[in-house]
Formats: C-alpha cells, structure tokens, sequence
C-alpha cells in the first residue's frame, strides 16, 4: 500500500515544501513591488526667506530650508534660483549659473541653504501705484537623485513678497505662492 511506502511521503512533504516556498516568494516580491513606490527620497522646500530686504540687496540672496520628507538618501543635491516682479518664467528656463551643490541629504534630514543671484537687483521693486500691486517670485528647483532607485527627481518651488507698501520692501519674509506657477524644464547635472 501507498501510505506505508517512504517515499511516497517524501515526494508530498517535498512538493507540499516547494508549493509553500513559492508562495512565500510571490508574497514578498508582490509586497516589495508595492513599497518600492512608497521608499523614495522627496526633498522638498519648507521655508524660505530673503538674506536682507531687496531695497538695500545688491545681490538677491534667500535662505532655504530643505528637508528630505522621504525614507532613504537623497544623493547628489543641488539647486538653482531666479527671480522676477510680476510672474515667474513661465517657459521654465531656470538660471543655471545659480546652481549650488549641497551634498547628500539621509532620511528626515533637514538643511539650512544660501542661494544667491548672479545680476545686480536693478528690478523697479516700486510698490501699488493704483488699487493694484505687484508681487516679486522667487522660484527654482531642487534636483536630487534618490539613492535606491537611482532615478533624478526635481521639486519646482515658489516664495512669493506682495509688494502693497514701502514697508514691504523692507521685509525679509516670504510666503508661499498659492499656486505652483512655476515649471522647470528637465535637464541634466
């Protein structure tokens, strides 16, 4: 009889054994398939204010804060700037003669960062001249590669000075820009 037999019990452990064994497999893959999407660097900016008041600035300088909101490195940081009254570039031509390298940032790590024009501020900052005001944007990227995947991501950022009196051209602090105007092209390090 068959159940009395070895190895007729080897062969059903043996197979039960490999049935488990992949199974398990298919588990973790699928379950691997379903995170690499979600452990991904995501650096961001969270602050950002002017170095001294663009009345007085020959150059327009902002300090940043960065920070990488997501669960592994971020390698090979860098950044650049612009500026205009009225509305950022709306072709998404960054000024790449600002960009500034910053290094690798690791998980939750949070870094206080200069960027500086490269022209002299000769913009008209003049303030309402009728019951409408101009806004100064201060926008760029953040390019960084994540350092599991190895992808190049970017994060198009905007800070925004309303300009409704003369008191405002003595501010330091800037706000957020309501809507994303701003688009940066792709490109390469």
């Amino acid at each position: 009889m068959w159940v009395k037999n070895p190895d007729v019990w080897a062969v059903i452990v043996a197979t039960s054994a490999l049935i488990i064994s992949g199974i398990t497999w298919w588990s973790v893959h699928r379950q691997l398939l379903l995170t690499a999407g979600q452990v991904k660097s995501y650096v961001q900016v969270v602050e950002a204010r002017l170095s001294q008041p663009v009345s007085s600035a020959s150059f327009i300088e902002l300090q940043m804060k960065i920070k990488n909101f997501g669960q592994t490195a971020a390698v090979q940081v860098y950044g650049d700037m612009d500026y205009r009254v009225e509305m950022p570039d709306p072709k998404g031509q960054g000024n790449d003669a600002t960009r500034r390298k910053f290094g690798s940032m690791g998980p939750g790590m949070e870094r206080t960062i200069i960027l500086k024009s490269n022209r002299m501020n000769r913009e008209n900052w003049s303030t309402t001249n009728s019951r409408l005001y101009k806004t100064a944007y201060f926008y760029g990227t953040i390019w960084f590669t994540d350092d599991t995947t190895h992808e190049q991501r970017k994060e198009d950022w905007c800070y925004a000075l309303p300009l409704k009196t003369k008191d405002d051209l003595e501010r330091t602090d800037l706000v957020s820009c309501g809507v994303l105007t701003y688009n940066s092209k792709e490109k390469q390090q």
